[in-house]
């Protein structure tokens, strides 16, 4: 259901997008066939759920309530070894998560008798719109807040709970701001595209993400990625954006927070900072503006 279009949208306009390379992958989704899947709260983890594989062994070596890149990667590994991941929450009290035992139930599950498959799924963006103290973007008059913003509170690996209070606070601050300003039309005022967006090819878009942008990202899947977003990118908020992405990925040598680059496994201390990307400045990317 999210596609990125105000993202997308805000680029199309000329603004600064910031930290864009960066997507939070929640380990514990719901694999029961529906689409979105349900999230398993880390609460249930916390309250002694433990990850298992095929064979019902546990895997995580005490690491079951790691940073959520961390355990991404390691149940995804077992899914690239052709394994399956499920989370053994059988001695951990019903009444304690009523919902999330209700959703396993609903699907075919019951969590007291048996270990719920789960596998990582995009959960949460940690880039955006760039913007500054007042959620003003790089293009005068145009505010952004929450998630589809960039404020720099995130860094590169959000923190649980977080976002909430984030778009409850910038949401305030851009009304006011944009309360107090003097409608004023300026000669540069951007005109967004005629151009009529498809959300057509959104499955294609998907599997290039899953593929090439995921959880574990190489200049070779990146480059491969931007070959197939490109001729989608006219026409497609959702191409534009994943393009815009797999752009600063690329860019991105190193890996850190919610970027992991199998060729760069290593954090570079020279770049703990914010990459920008607007659309103009990427010539792959012009035939899209």
């Amino acid at each position: 259901t999210a596609t990125g279009a105000g993202l997308a949208l805000a680029a199309r306009a000329g603004a600064d997008l910031r930290d864009i390379e960066f997507m939070q992958f929640h380990p514990t989704a719901f694999a029961c066939g529906l689409d979105p899947m349900p999230l398993i709260s880390e609460a249930l983890r916390g309250e002694g759920a433990v990850f298992v594989d095929s064979s019902g062994n546990p895997f995580m070596n005490g690491g079951d309530l790691a940073a959520r890149d961390i355990v991404a990667r390691a149940v995804a590994a077992k899914y690239a070894a052709g394994e399956q991941v499920f989370l053994d929450a059988r001695h951990v009290a019903a009444d304690k998560f009523p919902s999330i035992f209700a959703v396993c139930r609903d699907n075919g599950i019951d969590p007291v008798t048996q270990p719920i498959p789960v596998r990582p799924a995009a959960h949460y963006h940690m880039g955006g719109i760039a913007v500054d103290a007042h959620s003003e973007s790089s293009v005068h008059g145009l505010f952004a807040c929450g998630e589809a913003a960039a404020t720099g509170l995130h860094g590169a690996n959000r923190l649980a709970s977080n976002s909430l209070l984030e778009a409850m606070v910038t949401g305030r601050d851009a009304a006011a701001a944009i309360a107090s300003r003097h409608p004023r039309l300026l000669a540069d005022t951007p005109v967004l595209t005629l151009q009529r967006q498809t959300t057509d090819n959104l499955p294609e878009i998907r599997n290039i993400c899953s593929e090439n942008l995921g959880i574990l990202r190489s200049a070779e899947g990146l480059s491969r990625a931007i070959a197939r977003l490109t001729p989608l990118a006219q026409t497609s908020n959702a191409a534009l954006l994943a393009l815009l992405m797999a752009q600063a990925a690329l860019r991105r040598t190193e890996s850190r927070g919610g970027q992991f680059r199998t060729d760069y496994p290593l954090t570079n201390p020279a770049l703990a900072h914010a990459l920008t990307t607007n659309i103009r400045d990427l010539p792959a990317m012009k035939i899209a503006a």
